[in-house]
């Protein structure tokens, strides 16, 4: 035993072992074979990077081809298995929350409730919002789209290539194994470029459309019905110009069909030479600005003025006015690039949303003449105003295609993006698919009675994949815990290797009653399918030693702490917190019940039984104690000098088990003892996160300060801390 493959080894336990293998066997090659998904980081092992005894593989323990190469090329004689998928970021997603809808990018969704509600963070790291609201996404249903309820929003940390796919049915990036649903209502991987289900027709009540809108502006109070905005120089009311806050009827239709030209062919800017607000709409048909000039006088009285210009220069229209500067950038963006259909628009009734749509195409749209067709085009370059647009048509009932033209010759132009509004479709359609570099965050959502959601241009079908993966959609587990585990035993027993070991968990024996230790003979009771996929590679594991012959070893761990553990878990969370002086939430009365176990032990348990352990056989890995999470709290606080007030008791979470606890006996009986008591081992994890801020830093800095800052804000306050300080 002196080649081994740590499968997993960029993660919190992996990395420690490889470390601890290292440090203690100097005749010993370490091959890390890690997809580096979730908590997964390469930064994990940069102490180790330039050990000539240290090589890593970026590749999926599901790959039975990789693994059999990475095996042979690295002469592997031994596998040690920590192993245990989504959009990307800015993919727009249409939510209809209680009378609104509205087209929020995955990463501005899971932000807005994880400020309301929270988050929670599975055993694979992957952080999820349970919104508890009316809060709907447009999932493919009875051949429509229908607003089901999302009961999960999820995201996981992803490094690696992401495939963007792009049709005449819409445009949309995700992981490349993320599943995309076929023409056929089939799922068919993204990486294989299907032709790709697109929702075109949504079940809409109109019952429920407004004829009626209220202006509401961020930091304006409205003074008797009228919104008054500051001049340059900082004077409230010069000149008394306004914008009417409450709008129907005539009024509302001539803000929709000046909200459609600005859209077209608008600009709005701050002109820093004479201190004015200024919102120009360009147009070659002087009549049509005539038309917006009057239709402005209807929502407010604010004076525009028309400038002739000779062709091919387009006549223009402009307004001097802070407030209407503030409208409709508010509503409609500022730039090309980042105009939006209002989000008010969706829910308001169709003549409102026609007048929109026909302003909108006699500025950026024309119409188009074929043999068998006669389509309307609209292009722009923003990619959430082609979203928004796409959304509207379907919406509407109207049929729509989508161009793309990416101008390669212009390095510095934005992509344009046409909708061709047509009565039928050519059948014909050409896929194009692209693979771009990806890291950071991608993002699912659970969606009540569907299995997929709309996203991306053009409302595209795709598959959710995490549907709290754990509890409504195991999928993803079973791949990789049952599937995956299977690839890799099946390569043991090929190559012939001397030893497979597989890494379990104490999840495996469910919740424990009473004062009972779970024995190693005990029964499986898997609560979750995450717990039972790990049941399933044990039981596997042990298949393969009794069918085959295959010398395996299991263990299973109990809840591990030390180095190198994400800061979403409980204790580096708290202790980063701390640090910064932010709130500890603590789940109800904080006395569930843990055996807190150092890294470091586990990992001196798992090299014993890999060199003393009996083939065949399982071990429990843990202190064989326990402690109340309380308890927890209140050394780690000790450890930093912080005071006990910086404890939030708050609702506790659902289906929360009280304890765990394993008997760990048989492993002593191969000599093994914990170094660390649970106390030693808490404040040795809180002193390595003091001196490592390099580390952990980057992970909650910039944007995600302010979400960790309102970590589980949306869940209910019981008391300050168990004190009542």
């Amino acid at each position: 035993m002196q080649n081994l493959m740590v499968t997993g080894g960029a993660g919190f336990i992996g990395s420690n072992f490889v470390r601890y293998m290292l440090d203690k066997y100097p005749d010993y090659n370490i091959l890390v074979y890690d997809k580096l998904t979730y908590a997964g980081n390469p930064d994990n092992l940069l102490d180790v990077d330039d050990d000539p005894r240290y090589s890593f593989v970026q590749a999926d323990i599901c790959d039975a081809q990789a693994v059999a190469a990475a095996i042979k090329a690295h002469q592997i004689d031994t596998i040690i298995n920590f192993a245990a998928e989504s959009v990307v970021a800015d993919t727009f997603i249409p939510i209809h929350y209680g009378h609104g809808i509205r087209l929020m990018t995955a990463e501005e969704l899971f932000a807005t409730y994880a400020a309301k509600r929270g988050t929670t963070t599975d055993a694979r790291g992957v952080e999820i919002v349970e919104p508890n609201l009316p809060l709907f996404a447009m999932a493919f249903r009875n051949g429509m789209g229908q607003w089901l309820r999302i009961t999960h929003i999820t995201r996981h940390q992803y490094q690696g290539k992401v495939v963007r796919l792009r049709q005449k049915w819409g445009q949309v990036t995700v992981t490349p194994n993320h599943s995309l649903y076929d023409a056929d209502a089939q799922l068919v991987a993204a990486a294989a470029n299907p032709e790709m289900l697109a929702v075109r027709k949504v079940n809409v009540d109109r019952s429920r459309h407004r004829e009626y809108l209220e202006i509401h502006l961020p930091g304006i109070n409205s003074i008797d019905g009228l919104l008054y905005a500051q001049t340059a120089d900082g004077r409230t009311r010069s000149r008394d110009v306004y914008v009417r806050q409450s709008l129907r009827g005539d009024a509302l239709l001539a803000l929709m069909r000046f909200l459609g030209a600005y859209v077209a062919e608008g600009n709005a800017l701050f002109n820093k030479a004479n201190g004015g607000w200024q919102v120009c709409i360009a147009n070659n048909d002087l009549e049509f600005l005539r038309q917006l000039q009057r239709d402005a006088e209807l929502f407010t009285n604010t004076a525009g003025a028309i400038t002739e210009r000779a062709y091919p220069n387009s006549h223009q229209l402009t307004f001097c006015s802070h407030i209407l500067y503030l409208l409709v950038t508010h509503l409609c963006g500022a730039h090309s690039y980042e105009k939006q259909v209002p989000d008010v628009l969706y829910t308001l009734s169709d003549e409102y949303k026609q007048a929109f749509l026909e302003s909108y195409l006699r500025g950026d749209g024309n119409t188009q003449h074929y043999k068998t067709v006669e389509s309307r085009r609209l292009t722009t370059v923003s990619p959430k105003l082609a979203a928004g647009i796409g959304l509207l048509l379907s919406l509407m009932n109207l049929d729509y295609s989508i161009g793309y033209r990416d101008f390669e010759d212009h390095e510095n132009w934005q992509p344009a993006y046409s909708l061709y509004i047509v009565s039928n479709y050519d059948t014909r359609a050409t896929r194009k698919l692209d693979e771009l570099d990806y890291d950071g965050f991608v993002y699912d959502l659970t969606v009540e009675g569907a299995h997929n959601f709309a996203a991306g241009i053009g409302n595209i079908v795709v598959h959710n994949t995490h549907v709290d993966r754990s509890i409504m959609d195991p999928d993803a587990f079973i791949k990789t815990d049952v599937y995956g585990t299977y690839v890799l035993l099946e390569a043991a027993r090929q190559l012939k290797l001397e030893r497979y070991h597989q890494i379990s968990s104490d999840e495996v024996y469910g919740h424990v009653p009473g004062d009972h230790r779970s024995l190693e003979t005990d029964p499986v009771v898997p609560r979750s399918p995450y717990a039972a996929s790990k049941t399933s590679g044990d039981l596997m594991t042990i298949a393969y030693h009794v069918t085959y012959g295959l010398p395996v070893t299991i263990t299973r761990g109990a809840n591990n702490i030390g180095p190198y553990q994400y800061p979403e878990k409980v204790i580096p969370l708290f202790v980063t917190n701390a640090i910064d002086d932010l709130p500890l939430p603590v789940y109800g009365d904080g006395k569930q019940r843990r055996d807190y176990q150092f890294v470091l032990d586990h990992c001196e348990g798992i090299d014993l039984v890999l060199h003393q352990g009996e083939i065949g056989e399982i071990y429990n890995i843990g202190t064989g104690g326990e402690m109340e999470n309380l308890a927890m709290v209140e050394i780690l606080l000790d450890e930093l000098g912080k005071p006990r007030s910086l404890i939030r008791h708050v609702e506790d979470r659902p289906g929360h088990d009280r304890r765990y606890c394993l008997n760990v006996d048989k492993l002593k009986g191969l000599g093994w003892r914990p170094r660390h008591s649970h106390e030693e081992a808490i404040r040795a994890t809180v002193r390595w996160y003091v001196a490592n801020e390099w580390w952990w830093r980057k992970i909650k800095s910039g944007e995600f300060k302010e979400y960790y800052r309102q970590l589980y804000s949306g869940r209910k306050v019981i008391s300050s801390n168990a004190q009542g300080e």
